[in-house]
């Protein structure tokens, strides 16, 4: 199968209860990835040896398949996983035996019973994946092209404490770098620094045309003014 086609970034949770990946997949999705999950059974082998998953959470402990082949297939020369994160997700009484897999091919062990917040923190960390949110402001983007400056009007479609989706009349090539300033609703002062284009998202699966851009860096007090008025309207 190969690697997934488009920008999205792909995510496999095997072995897992419904609940559990009903809880687990909102969080998932929010950062943007596609969430896919496969029954513990000799195929998911095949699966993770061809198919490229950025994130691979996996029950503990896994029932019905032996964890160290699955941790074998993943970090296999030639696998497409082999530098995938791979989360285990423990019940509470197996989460001290998890914790210690951890650096034996595994990435890190979160436990189910973590309240929901410290669950998506746990796994935010380990990709730098934010939580966006919707909103509706101008940017304006000041672009250096062979040495000649422009400036252009884009409109936020989310954003979050790394980056943002954008869209507007220009469609800037990704690897493009530029300096931007944008006010928030009840921002101080503007929030202003430089950034980069990433991706252009597809609209037919994403639901929107735009560029995905990453925060380079955001000088002064933006920073800080950002993730909070992130992490307040994010829940």
């Amino acid at each position: 199968m190969g690697r997934m086609g488009g920008f999205q970034r792909h995510v496999l949770i095997i072995g897992a209860s419904q609940d559990v990946t009903e809880r687990i997949a909102p969080m998932l999705r929010r950062a943007e990835f596609n969430v896919h999950s496969a029954k513990p059974s000799p195929v998911v082998f095949d699966l993770v040896l061809g198919t490229s998953f950025e994130l691979v959470l996996v029950s503990y402990p896994l029932r019905d398949l032996a964890l160290d082949d699955l941790i074998d297939s993943l970090r296999r020369e030639g696998s497409w996983c082999q530098k995938a994160a791979l989360v285990l997700l423990a019940e509470p009484d197996h989460i001290d035996d998890a914790v210690a897999m951890v650096d034996l091919g595994v990435n890190r062990a979160i436990c189910l019973d973590w309240p929901e917040g410290r669950l998506h923190q746990a796994i935010g960390d380990l990709l730098e994946v934010a939580p966006r949110i919707a909103l509706r402001v101008l940017v304006h983007l000041k672009v250096e092209i062979t040495n000649q400056s422009k400036r252009a009007l884009y409109q936020t479609v989310n954003i979050s404490r790394t980056g943002m989706l954008i869209r507007g009349d220009d469609a800037l090539d990704p690897g493009t770098r530029f300096s931007f300033f944008f006010g928030i609703p009840d921002g101080r002062r503007l929030v202003e620094g430089t950034g980069e284009v990433v991706r252009r998202t597809n609209p037919t699966r994403e639901g929107a045309a735009g560029l995905g851009i990453r925060f380079i860096r955001i000088t002064g007090e933006g920073g800080e003014q950002l993730e909070s008025f992130v992490m307040r309207n994010g829940s």
